[in-house]
């Protein structure tokens, strides 16, 4: 009896062409952009938290400023002798910084912008360790390197006409600088805007660009359980040392909650959106399902008038409601995937590869939900058809 109905249900929507394409619409429209955006959300959410895991979960980073209100190109609250505080708090198991600066990269005839990115050559290790820096040409900064620079690979073969060759020359502001490193692309910084960064040592920055203190620190610790004290402990010694709190720490954690926290606020406006078309594919279902409920009504009578009893024709509605919105849940699976298949070639594109291909658990939602919608838009015009009188089915014209 159930593939028999089901059965009738199918025909029924397929000998109503276009009225059935124009219903299953407004579903698949709801369906693909839920599927999609919400696994490109996904996508971004397990992108990023990976990213933050590369970084290490031990990490602290001391930035300057106020909570985000402040970006580093204009708050320079930081000291070199900030680091050996630090170091000096219980816990800490080492402690970097990074000078930055701006400046004008000459190769051959072209030029281009760059962010100078100075290090302490015996921490290097430490931006190993965190995915900052992996070399694959070349070798390690030492002290001795004034005139060096090591570049990532991405912008060495993509900046200017000719890629940049390990142990070739090029001009910061007018001086010349041999490439001694080439590392793999770093693609969190890149995916922030930051893939012009060019490394060298501290010692560059501080006597050739007359920057002396670090734009920002990282700190490592012993244990990941007593980050939290560390951080205290080291804002707390910072803060007198300063005579008041101009930076803020951030820890591998924090960024991550953040980060959930936005892409989840996301993720919600994308649902709402989507939910209003799939309301609207909702209601449209119903108007559909109210006019085939009117043009069959002599096939109603004929039916109760033969034997079928009021939830056999209840069914064969609610099976025909339910079916439009599973097909346009199908359709809308399928388009939303397809979608989600160019965003993650696009940004892989880009040099920020994640995958938006929505996850099963997805995938089976949205096809409950479809059906569910279809059933329940359906509910009202199959309740109709089910308390038909036969005989006033028959006389209808």
């Amino acid at each position: 009896m159930v593939l028999e109905t089901f059965s009738v249900a199918f025909n029924n929507i397929r000998n109503q062409k276009l009225r059935s394409y124009l219903t299953l619409l407004g579903i698949v429209i709801g369906i693909a952009a839920i599927v999609s955006l919400i696994g490109i959300v996904q996508g971004l959410q397990n992108f990023i938290g990976s990213e933050l895991q590369s970084l290490g979960m031990n990490s602290i980073f001391v930035e300057p400023g106020s909570e985000m209100g402040m970006t580093t190109a204009v708050s320079r609250s930081l000291k070199a002798d900030d680091l050996d505080v630090i170091r000096g708090v219980p816990g800490v198991k080492d402690a970097t910084g990074f000078w930055e600066t701006s400046a004008t990269m000459k190769f051959k005839d072209q030029e281009a912008e760059v962010l100078l990115v100075g290090m302490e050559p015996d921490k290097m290790f430490m931006l190993e360790d965190m995915g900052y820096v992996e070399i694959t040409e070349g070798r390690e900064f030492t002290n001795t390197d004034m005139f060096s620079v090591g570049l990532y690979s991405d912008f060495a073969e993509e900046t200017f006409d000719d890629p940049i060759q390990l142990r070739q020359t090029v001009e910061l502001n007018g001086k010349k600088f041999r490439v001694i490193a080439i590392s793999k692309p770093n693609t969190f910084a890149s995916s922030f805007g930051a893939s012009n960064m060019v490394l060298v040592t501290k010692d560059v920055v501080q006597k050739n660009f007359d920057e002396e203190d670090p734009v920002e620190l990282i700190v490592t610790v012993n244990n990941t359980s007593e980050i939290t004290d560390v951080q205290e402990e080291i804002e707390k010694r910072l803060e007198k040392k300063h005579g008041s709190k101009d930076f803020y720490t951030m820890t591998s954690e924090n960024l991550l909650s953040g980060a959930d926290a936005i892409l989840g606020l996301v993720g919600l406006v994308v649902f709402v959106i989507a939910g209003i078309s799939l309301l609207v594919g909702g209601i449209g279902i119903m108007n559909t399902m109210l006019m085939t409920v009117m043009e069959r009504t002599r096939e109603i009578g004929i039916m109760k008038a033969i034997g079928a009893s009021s939830n056999l024709v209840l069914s064969l509605f609610l099976f025909e409601a339910g079916l439009i919105g599973l097909i346009g849940g199908i359709l809308g699976v399928v388009i939303g995937a397809l979608i989600g298949l160019l965003a993650s070639v696009a940004a892989s594109y880009e040099g920020f590869p994640f995958s938006a291909l929505p996850s099963m658990e997805l995938i089976g939602g949205a096809l409950i939900f479809s059906l569910v919608v279809g059933m329940i838009s359906g509910w009202i015009p199959a309740n109709r058809a089910a308390k038909m009188d036969p005989v006033e089915a028959l006389r209808f014209e």
